[in-house]
């Protein structure tokens, strides 16, 4: 187990090795963070390249690491323990100089098949939101306690900086939610928050975590919106516990797109906006998507895309063309290896099945509608679909050269038309973001600023607000953390709370 947990001394001492770097105070706690934190949503210790950024993050500067208890399963999590572990035991960092940062609330994954477990056996967790088939949500003390002993066993810590319930406004927007008027909603859901406080209370007294607070994608909201979270009647409900409690830190998306956060007055009888509030009573800001924008047409990256000028100036019939071979190439493979493969039926008929990205690209290439799409799709079925295929057969005990031979060009064939699709939509994402690009550049007179890449823009801008602490990145390689590092060492955007009111932004 790792001892110990972040200090407000530690902390100040560890930005100070890095003096190019912007820190700042993470509200009431007193621990100094870098402006920009490592956020872990798709990490998996699984995967060594995560285990490199996180590492290489810490080593670089980053002292804030986000994660939940449901990120990759548990994974993140399990991920994070093992990085503090290597970093800490070989004497790179002390524990007192990281600020570790988790969530509770997600039933997902193996906490909603021992859920379901426990439920059929008259056992489950009570108060439980079923909001959908595969996932459901409780922030009530039984399941976060579950959590919280999970989370702090994979991280290997003895105490967590920062707990944080994970989007609790899912009830108020659950299928209980249509028998109840909003009132009466309401009145449910911050007695529901209270009570977990209470019980956060009893677990910053037994230490095991310092502080708590809440992650939601609702706190900017309009207070006429149902499942919108008043920060102020959360601060009620802990003042109403005792003066001195441990709710000091909040997160919520903020990014050019969603600017709620700013423009709505929903807090203080409609007179005050959430970072306003939250500055007011020195509550630790975290933004998480400051890259990833919900809007009514979906997710919109705030990102230029690289693109292959070659591949742009492709006419339709050679990309045809493209996807034509690689079909040819998948079926010959098929027709002529699989039936001599040392593998069972079902395994072949798996790799049948999976084995189809020319079909899938030949099908769907026309129809992804934006670069956000094909990414999904890329990430959620076409590559695991064929790493899962190729995996297999390359473990087939009579594979020959031959075969060997013929899967790596499969492979090329692949990539090759993958970095096509992702041109081709990637041109017209950076089409669509040429207005952002001036209209923040109108903004923002300053021509380093106004040379930077779209998503140091967005980085930058945020990380300029006085009201925001600290700014969660996803870094699942060494050279985003280069990245993000880059920004935190750029000036400042001078009157940035002028910018932000200024822009205008669309989705």
């Amino acid at each position: 187990m790792i001892k110990g947990k972040a200090s407000a001394e530690a902390t100040e001492d560890f930005s100070e090795k890095y003096p190019g770097i912007l820190y700042k105070t993470l509200g009431r706690t007193g621990l100094t963070v870098s402006a920009c934190g490592f956020g872990s949503y798709r990490v998996d210790y699984r995967v060594q390249e995560h285990f490199r950024a996180l590492e290489y993050a810490v080593s670089n500067g980053i002292n804030l690491i986000d994660t939940s208890a449901n990120y990759s399963d548990g994974g993140s999590e399990i991920l994070i323990g093992n990085v503090l572990t290597d970093l800490i035991n070989s004497g790179r960092i002390k524990r007192e100089e990281i600020v570790i940062v988790s969530k509770g609330g997600y039933i997902q994954g193996k906490n909603y098949t021992n859920a379901k477990k426990l439920k059929d056996e008259g056992k489950g967790y009570r108060e439980v939101t079923e909001y959908a088939d595969n996932l459901w949500h409780s922030i009530h003390p039984d399941f976060l306690k579950d959590q919280l002993t999970g989370s702090l066993d994979k991280m290997k810590l003895e105490t967590l900086d920062v707990y944080l319930l994970h989007n609790p406004e899912y009830f108020l927007d659950s299928p209980m939610a249509k028998d109840l008027d909003l009132d009466e909603l309401r009145h449910e859901y911050y007695n529901r928050i209270k009570k977990a406080f209470e019980y956060l209370e009893t677990e910053a007294d037994a230490g095991r975590i310092s502080y708590y607070g809440i992650s939601s994608n609702s706190f900017g909201k309009q207070t006429d919106d149902q499942v919108f979270t008043s920060l102020e009647s959360c601060h009620n409900a802990a003042n109403e516990i005792k003066a001195d409690n441990h709710f000091a830190v909040i997160q919520f998306p903020f990014n050019l797109v969603e600017r709620g956060p700013m423009l709505n007055l929903n807090q203080n009888g409609e007179t005050k906006n959430l970072l306003d509030y939250a500055k007011k009573y020195s509550f630790g800001t975290l933004v998480n998507r400051p890259l990833n924008a919900i809007t009514d047409k979906g997710l919109k990256r705030l990102a230029d895309f690289p693109v292959r000028d070659e591949y742009v100036k492709l006419e339709e019939a050679q990309i045809i063309a493209e996807i034509g071979l690689l079909e040819s190439m998948e079926e010959d493979f098929l027709k002529e290896y699989l039936p001599v493969l040392s593998l069972s039926e079902d395994i072949k008929n798996n790799i049948e099945a999976f084995l189809k990205a020319g079909i899938m690209l030949k099908e769907n290439w026309k129809n992804f509608g934006s670069i956000e799409n094909f990414n999904d799709v890329k990430k959620r079925f076409l590559i695991p679909r064929v790493n899962s295929a190729f995996s297999t057969i390359t473990f087939s005990q009579n594979l020959t050269d031959d075969m060997k031979s013929k899967l790596d060009k499969i492979a090329g064939q692949i990539n090759k038309l993958i970095t096509i699709v992702d041109s081709i939509y990637g041109l017209m994402a950076n089409i669509n973001s040429k207005d952002i690009h001036k209209n923040l550049n109108s903004n923002v007179p300053d021509n380093e600023f106004q040379n930077l890449p779209l998503s140091e823009k967005a980085l930058d801008l945020l990380i300029s607000l006085d009201e925001i602490d600290c700014v969660l990145v996803g870094m699942r390689q060494e050279k985003y953390v280069d990245d993000v590092i880059k920004t935190m060492e750029a000036k400042r955007v001078e009157n940035a709370e002028e910018v932000w009111k200024n822009l205008s932004v669309s989705a």
